[in-house]
């Protein structure tokens, strides 16, 4: 930065706004107010703060007191960085073109052009001018980021981690509307203690009425059990149940998490850290607060077999649920409002709009009914169990709304020289599901590219037995028949015997020298056909209850001991239907 004094350099800054574009000496206060600029882009800065304050103190070298321009903008700096150190959303840096254009740069535009100035030197003029005003938003900037700094060193130790700015929970911390009080310190401590010890309700200590108690040094634990619905103990649980840096990182809290708790009627030995304080790692990892709302199935529950759980339940609400309330909303006569037709497609409550206890109950029942007393590990081995027997479901369900089920045929049975073995292609939804059924694998996953033409699934068969299960890919020219081996299992997906491989070399040689004759003409037209009319879509119409009574025996593996053997029995013996009755009688009534 210069030695120079501060007239000299504003001196120097007008000589070279004049040079650049002579013309601009017709306006003397807009020049005087640019060189101001392009002076103080010259000058030393550095920003201090105030005791029991939040405020910055910018000085500069030389001084630039004695002159308003260059003081006003200088405050513009200052103010900046305050509000850095005070506020989560500061502005990014001080508006030094507003200023520029409050102290007349259009004006003086319009003015020059008027009086026949070139305007090519007034383009060079205000080309110093933006350098310079570049280079003091970048120097506002730093100050702010140093000030920042200073302030959490200061006031709020646990918080200097933070790089480029506030949150609002670290904006809470430092309490920026005490700043010039005698309180400030008290109050500092004071929301420090609330949130190291209630950090997982973060967003309740920073509601204004909390604030106002904590500040005051008043009795918090009532208003908290008040505010989440919770008992002593539980709230006892959330003690020191998040650390504070953890707080300050990340200013979503444990809240939904908790109102999840709640709504699934979850023991308090069962919530994260078994219902101890002082565990906030375990609530830190714990599913309940990393996963988003569960409406079926506890977070808990998933485990490492999200995936398939999420399946399982998909399809059981398309197979079961969803005729079931299809059904209800027949019987009760409902209008069918936005609301109503959004919970008959996903059985969900959107919580943003309420629900409460007619959610609980919803999901109690849902609960009851489909995963019963059974603890996590005994619930994804049934979904497992489901997985291997019946994933073909979707196959049926797709077949049962469409207008043509099933797909062409590769070709006809294919008989091994010796007699012994025979593939044969499957060729409809209740070929894939027979297959899987018998081989105990989830063959009708592939029902979607089967129905679609582009792969054709045969099954292996050895003295008239199931034995294996073969994937042929045909790849993406609809003019060419390219065959491909994809997978090739055997009973639970395990691989097949060495000598199986024989007649699928002597089958694939077969068909590939035509003595086996192939369907592609009639195969190109079809997959020609799907992809200009795809009917493999979901279908945002409900399944009638008819194909609900046929999916359902296939669900008993996923249900719990003790479900009746069939679809209206289960109905009935289970608190669903009265539940449904509930959160659409609720829906219907919030609509109005």
């Amino acid at each position: 930065m210069s030695t120079r004094s501060w007239s000299q350099l504003k001196t120097i800054a007008s000589s070279q706004i004049v040079a650049a574009c002579p013309w601009i000496r017709e306006c003397p206060a807009q020049l005087s107010a640019f060189a101001t600029i392009v002076a103080l882009a010259e000058v030393r800065m550095t920003v201090r703060a105030i005791e029991g304050r939040l405020d910055a103190d910018v000085r500069t070298t030389p001084s630039v007191k004695k002159d308003p321009l260059a003081a006003e903008l200088v405050q513009m700096i200052a103010d900046n960085a305050t509000s850095h150190a005070s506020s989560a959303r500061p502005e990014s840096s001080p508006a030094f073109g507003d200023w520029a254009e409050d102290h007349g740069f259009s004006d003086m535009g319009v003015a020059l052009l008027s009086s026949n100035a070139n305007w090519q030197d007034l383009t060079a003029a205000a080309g110093i001018i933006a350098t310079a005003i570049k280079a003091l938003s970048e120097r506002a900037r730093t100050l702010a980021q140093t000030h920042m700094g200073t302030i959490l060193a200061r006031d709020l130790p646990d918080g200097v981690f933070l790089r480029h700015g506030l949150n609002a929970v670290a904006a809470w911390l430092l309490a920026p509307e005490t700043s010039g009080r005698e309180e400030r310190a008290v109050v500092l401590t004071r929301r420090r203690q609330a949130m190291s010890v209630y950090g997982a309700l973060s967003g309740a200590l920073r509601e204004e009425d909390v604030t106002g108690i904590i500040d005051a040094g008043l009795p918090l634990a009532a208003v908290l059990m008040e505010r989440h619905g919770l008992n002593a103990a539980e709230l006892r649980s959330l003690r020191n149940g998040r650390h504070l840096r953890h707080s300050i990182e990340n200013p979503t809290d444990f809240h939904v998490a908790i109102e999840e708790l709640k709504t699934h009627e979850t023991p308090l030995h069962e919530w994260p850290g078994g219902g101890r304080p002082d565990e906030a790692d375990a609530w830190t990892g714990s599913p309940w607060v990393k996963e988003p709302r569960q409406h079926v199935v506890r977070p808990d529950y998933f485990g490492f077999y999200k995936d398939g759980i999420t399946d399982a339940i998909n399809a059981m609400r398309e197979d079961l649920l969803r005729p079931m309330v299809a059904e209800r909303i027949r019987l009760g006569g409902f209008a069918p409002s936005r609301q109503m037709v959004s919970f008959a497609r996903s059985i969900e409550i959107d919580v943003r709009k309420g629900g409460g206890l007619v959610r609980q109950r919803m999901i109690a029942a849902l609960r009851h009914a489909i995963i019963g007393p059974r603890k996590p590990k005994a619930f994804q081995e049934a979904v497992g169990l489901w997985h291997r027997r019946v994933a073909t479901l979707s196959a049926l369900r797709h077949e049962h709304t469409a207008e043509r089920p099933g797909w062409p045929e590769l070709c006809a049975p294919w008989r091994s020289a010796c007699g012994s073995h025979e593939l044969v292609v499957l060729s409809s939804a209740a070929d894939l599901v027979e297959e899987g059924r018998l081989l105990d694998h989830c063959v009708g996953g592939y029902y979607a590219i089967c129905r679609r033409g582009d792969t054709q699934i045969l099954s292996l068969r050895e003295n008239g037995k199931r034995i294996a299960t073969l994937e042929l890919t045909l790849g993406p020219d609809l003019g060419v028949l390219a065959l491909a081996v994809g997978q090739f299992k055997a009973y639970r997906n395990s691989t097949p015997p060495a000598h199986l491989h024989d007649p699928l070399r002597a089958f694939l040689r077969d068909v590939r020298n035509g003595d086996h004759p192939v369907n592609a003409a009639r195969l190109a037209h079809y997959r020609k056909k799907m992809r200009d009319v795809w009917d493999g879509t979901w279908n945002s119409e409900a399944l009638s209850l008819d194909h609900a009574r046929k999916a359902f025996p296939f669900y008993l593996p996923l249900l719990p001991r003790g479900t009746p053997a069939d679809f209206d029995a289960w109905c009935a013996a289970s608190e669903l239907p009265a539940a449904f009755d509930a959160t659409l009688a609720h829906l219907d009534t919030s609509s109005r």
